[in-house]
Formats: C-alpha cells, structure tokens, sequence
C-alpha cells in the first residue's frame, strides 16, 4: 500500500518542480501611452425630445396658472418651459345618457348601418375685438373647451356623479391667427364624418375628439392666459393645431382625422 501511494505522488512533485524550473517568459509590454485626445473626450450627449403633454398635464398646468392669477404671482419664468411643448388633448362627448352638447354630436343609423359625427369649434370668431389687450393684433380663433376640466382623463363619468359644480373653471385651447398666418393653415371651424360602420363598431363609450399640436405663446409670452370676471374664472391655452381627429376610445381606432398642414 505504501509503494503504491508513492508512485503517485513521486511523479506528481515531479512535474511540480519541474515546471518550477522553466524559464520564465518576459511579460507583455502594456502601451502606458494616453488614448488619443479624440477617442478619450466623451461624444456631447444628443438631447431627447422631450415627451407630449397629455390632457391631465395640460390641466395641471391650466391650474398653476390659474393660481398664479388668483395669488398676482409672476409666473412667466414657469410658463416659458411650456412654449412649445407637443400636446395632444382628447375630449370625450357622446356619451351614453349624457346631456347633448350640440358642438358635438354623433348617431347611428341602425338600418344603413351608417356613423354620422358633427363637431365644431366651441370658440370661432372671424374678428376678434380690438378692446382685449391680451389678444390684440389676432384677427380671429378657433378653440375648444375642455369639458370637465376636473376629470384628468378623458370618459364617461359614472351616473352617481351628479352635477358639476357651478363655480367650475372654463378651460379652453385656442388657436389664434394673424393677418400673416397663411389662410390655408389655420384649423376648420367644424368636422363632419358620413361613415359606414359594422353594428359592432358603434361607439359605446362615445367617441373622443383628439387635438394633437405645439403650445403657443400669446401676447404676453405666456401659452396659458386665465383671468378672472363675475362667474368662474376662464384660461384660455394657446396652441397650433397640427392635426384633429375623431377615435372611438374603446380600440383606439380612428373615425376621420384632419391635418393642419
């Protein structure tokens, strides 16, 4: 047992030392030399764009402005980060049992299996009086009001919800042109959609009227302008309008779309 175990382990310090013994081969030479100046300085980082507003952040900043009217603050410095800004607000009517409002409406026609859709702007004027400091040197507008303003996202409120508060803000997106303004380019003052439907694509949760554009300074540098008269106050967001659409909010699936441009 004895000689065996040694035979085994004879030959193994064996190649130990042996391998001990080769000569040592010389270490590589690092290149201690400084990257290039070129592939050392980072490449500058290319900003991204920054992310489209959606309704509640529309309101929110509708809000801010609003108090900052109420509490006489400045808040031009805060608005400024706004001016320009992507947006794209939906505002939801049709809505079963709901009320009508007659700037936008939709129904069905059973037999012919037919969708027929009426919007129209909730502010349109041609001439705008002169007397407003604030839109002075704009011809005309067209806009619309957020229905709602205290619901963040655009639905149908449930039925216990009962009415609205009278004192509820008017929030409205507007845009306004000037005699410069190319006529071509300003936004339609109503939509109408004559489309044929399956029944089982008839809007069940009411259609949803997406505007989708940049937000635009007024004449005092500030996109939202609120002011405050006898009744509710009212903030007016302006904007340029890219592109309005009708979805039917259940598949996002679009009814008719309209580019600005």
């Amino acid at each position: 047992m004895v000689h065996r175990r040694l035979v085994f382990i004879v030959p193994a310090l064996v190649l130990f030392a042996a391998s001990g013994c080769r000569p040592r081969q010389p270490e590589p030479v690092q290149n201690s030399a400084a990257p290039p100046a070129a592939e050392s300085a980072q490449k500058p980082a290319i900003p991204l764009p920054e992310p489209t507003l959606d309704r509640e952040q529309l309101i929110f900043g509708a809000l801010r402005a609003l108090s900052a009217a109420a509490l006489a603050q400045d808040d031009a410095d805060r608005q400024k980060a706004l001016a320009g800004r992507d947006f794209e607000l939906h505002l939801r009517f049709g809505c079963p049992g709901a009320a009508d409002n007659p700037s936008r409406t939709w129904s069905y026609d059973e037999n012919k299996q037919v969708l027929r859709v009426h919007v129209s702007a909730d502010l349109a004027a041609d001439k705008v009086p002169a007397s407003d400091l604030l839109l002075k040197g704009y011809e005309g507008a067209v806009g619309f009001v957020v229905e709602k303003p205290l619901l963040l996202d655009a639905g149908c409120p449930a039925a216990q919800l009962g009415p609205v508060a009278p004192l509820e803000p008017t929030f409205a997106v507007a845009q306004l042109f000037t005699g410069q303004d190319s006529r071509v380019q300003r936004p339609q003052q109503s939509y109408e959609i004559t489309k044929k439907i399956d029944a089982s694509q008839k809007p069940a949760q009411g259609l949803d009227l997406v505007i989708a554009g940049r937000l635009a300074p007024l004449s005092d540098e500030r996109p939202i302008h609120c002011a405050f008269a006898q009744g509710a106050p009212a903030c007016l967001i302006g904007a340029k309008f890219d592109k309005v659409s009708i979805e039917n909010p259940v598949d996002g699936s679009v009814v008719g779309e309209w580019s600005q441009w």
